[in-house]
């Protein structure tokens, strides 16, 4: 069931990042810019989730909490607001709300990683879940690229309902 956890966070994780690439390729072009910005806040915020991590002692149900709200925000926040930005408050916006999310999906995958007894099977359940993600990004072009968000919270729902099945199980 632990696999199960991995996997969902996997793929709510590739869904988004590939979401906030489509969703900046609005404000700034299609370019390498735009790659750029995205990965460069992706790996900011992976790092800080990492550095706070290593101060928590363990695992928090309540992290799904700001991520869920990061999620709905970077939802209900209409593209044209972030448009009627200027190019500095738009990168901004990109490197630091858009990948705000990862920060704590990365916060609950490193808090429960460390408790992994086997953790090459739940690393791999991971990657497969990414590779899902990747799958389902082309679902964009049946729900439209806004509406992913939706299977981005479903995905992190899951993971949190299979999460907590173990915490109330025991297993963790």
């Amino acid at each position: 069931m632990s696999d199960g956890h991995f996997l969902f966070l996997g793929l709510g994780f590739l869904l988004l990042e590939t979401k906030s690439i489509s969703d900046c390729s609005l404000y700034f072009g299609t370019t390498w810019f735009v790659t750029m910005v995205v990965v460069a806040g992706v790996l900011l915020m992976v790092l800080a989730a990492n550095l706070v991590a290593m101060r928590m002692n363990r695992f928090r149900t309540w992290l799904y909490a700001p991520l869920i709200a990061t999620l709905l925000l970077l939802y209900l926040v209409k593209r044209d607001s972030v448009l009627a930005l200027s190019f500095d408050e738009r990168l901004l916006w990109s490197v630091l709300v858009v990948p705000l999310p990862i920060f704590f999906a990365g916060l609950i995958f490193s808090t429960t990683f460390r408790q992994a007894s086997i953790p090459s099977s739940l690393f791999g359940a991971n990657l497969i879940g990414a590779m899902i993600g990747g799958f389902c990004e082309y679902l964009s072009m049946i729900m439209g690229n806004q509406n992913l968000m939706f299977l981005i919270i479903a995905a992190y729902l899951f993971s949190l309902g299979l999460q907590m099945r173990l915490v109330k199980g025991g297993r963790v």
